[in-house]
């Protein structure tokens, strides 16, 4: 009865699964730099498509964007922007005999082609003084995204438009999608205003100190819905610290995704500042995926524990982990961009089940050679006997992970009290143990685990409770794939012990060289 429960419960258009999001592609494109060295926090165009780039991977939008990334000037390959959903470009443009054309204005047969790409749909976002533009492509930068900086009248370098630095509030239309979540805010920047704007172009954020020309002069930011294609435009970038302003990056990253077509959520996009160090780890040539988050079950305290995880991982130059607190990420991610998932996840009290679409995701991507971490408690996840999670009972999770907590066993599964034990080492010659001594650790320490696959443990602690040997880790393998799983990792205490880092790092190494 209870299997034929969750299969009408799987069943129900209640539990259906949303189609798979497909993500917008968008280009980033830098250009050189040319005011001052790199990393000055001037013009800094390579650092902010990097920047970008880590924020929107790590935002509330991840799943719903694909970031492409070029840097010192134009594609190499021009035909990846066949398929883009928008460009964004961070660039110089010409002043005069200064300075170089913004790339995608360099010469007459690239205006060409990108006047194509705006006539299919393409969006196209301008930043600072990427919204220089010269008079002769006057009607295609208007066309494209509705407004331009004026460096040119008469053919010579004659200003009609201006720029200023101060410290000012930047005034926001509330009402544009582009500005969900977005409040006024002051902003020290080199503002250029007095722009050239087309008639069909939305101002959103205007400058009153800069006491511009009457009616648009003070404008620094529009948006152009175009027949077909979006365009968002701002002078504002000039100051790299200014992506630690919250309500300017949101604005600035609301305006990007929305000019690729992607619905801005009410809330605008959610996401950090990322320095130097941070962006660099992130784009590690390893990915690997964490999962955590289950608001309905607190004892197991992901907020502390996900971290540590993280931490212990990265300590390996080669990986750089991204952490998701939605377990339908399975679906919605390009799962083949990851060499491992870390599973930090169990759905204890939260009976939803896993989507049809997530489970069949993550079976496909072990049977292909993709790598699995399951960590502590995430062996009770998607089991018929644990509280509230009956309806969410997976019986191939119990394939995939060998040993999973079980309360109807006879006896039930079960732990020693939270507290410190001793953890051994066993005799195999693993990579993951080996040269490892035994050592202490605060954890709780399972036992009576549940599993009929064989498993060969990696290390063992004695219960005081079971007055046994229990084994604490193993690996196996699940078609192509290789599967780490470790019963360490109640709390965050579990991490002050050195060597229970060092066997997440050399798990991670070794699931991860997986077959492809």
């Amino acid at each position: 009865m209870r299997y034929l429960l969750v299969i009408t419960l799987l069943a129900s258009p209640l539990h259906a699964a949303a189609p798979p999001v497909q993500p917008k592609k968008i280009v980033l494109i830098s250009g050189k730099k040319s005011h001052g060295p790199e990393g000055n926090g001037i013009h800094d165009y390579g650092w902010s498509v990097r920047l970008i780039r880590t924020m929107i991977q790590r935002s509330n939008v991840a799943q719903d964007v694909r970031i492409e990334a070029h840097f010192g000037g134009w594609p190499r390959d021009p035909a990846t922007l066949n398929d883009a959903d928008s460009v964004l470009i961070l660039s110089d443009g010409r002043d005069g005999n200064l300075f170089e054309e913004a790339p995608h204005l360099a010469t007459p047969e690239r205006v060409r082609a990108f006047d194509a790409h705006m006539k299919r749909g393409c969006g196209l976002m301008t930043f600072h003084f990427s919204t220089f533009a010269p008079e002769k492509y006057r009607e295609e930068v208007l066309r494209w995204n509705g407004g331009y900086f004026q460096w040119e009248q008469g053919g010579k370098r004659a200003w009609y438009s201006a720029i200023r630095t101060i410290d000012a509030e930047v005034a926001i239309d509330e009402k544009h999608p582009v500005a969900r979540g977005v409040k006024s805010f002051r902003l020290r920047e080199e503002f250029y205003y007095n722009l050239r704007l087309s008639t069909d172009a939305v101002p959103l954020a205007k400058v009153s100190d800069l006491k511009g020309r009457v009616p648009d002069g003070n404008v620094v930011a529009w948006t152009l819905s175009r027949s077909s294609g979006r365009g968002f435009g701002t002078t504002c970038g000039h100051f790299y610290d200014n992506w630690r302003n919250p309500m300017f990056r949101k604005l600035m990253l609301n305006g990007l995704i929305w000019s690729a077509g992607v619905e801005v959520p009410p809330e605008g996009v959610e996401t950090s500042f990322y320095t130097h160090e941070e962006i660099a780890r992130s784009e590690r040539p390893t990915r690997v995926l964490l999962f955590a988050g289950n608001e309905a079950h607190k004892w197991h305290n992901w907020e502390k524990t996900t971290p540590r995880i993280r931490e212990a991982i990265e300590k390996d130059n080669q990986f750089g982990v991204e952490v998701s607190l939605d377990i339908e990420d399975l679906s919605r991610r390009r799962l083949g961009e990851y060499r491992a998932i870390v599973l930090n996840y169990c759905n204890w009290h939260d009976g939803r089940p896993l989507s049809e679409a997530s489970r069949t995701a993550l079976v496909s991507y072990l049977n292909e050679g993709g790598g699995l971490i399951s960590v502590h408690f995430a062996n009770g996840a998607f089991h018929y006997s644990l509280p509230k999670a009956g309806a969410s009972d997976w019986p191939e999770y119990r394939r995939i992970v060998r040993r999973v907590w079980d309360h109807s066993a006879k006896p039930a599964s079960g732990h020693d009290s939270f507290g410190r034990f001793v953890v051994r080492p066993t005799d195999t010659t693993h990579p993951i143990i080996q040269g490892l001594k035994p050592f202490e650790v605060t954890d709780e320490l399972y036992f009576r685990q549940t599993g009929e696959e064989p498993i060969e443990p990696l290390i063992v602690a004695e219960s005081r409770v079971t007055k046994r040997l229990e084994p604490l880790a193993w690996t196996y393998r699940y078609g192509k794939g290789r599967i780490f799983q470790t019963l360490l990792g109640h709390s965050e205490k579990t991490y002050d012990s050195p060597e229970t880092g060092e066997i997440l790092r050399r798990a991670a190494k070794w699931v991860a060289e997986s077959e492809r």
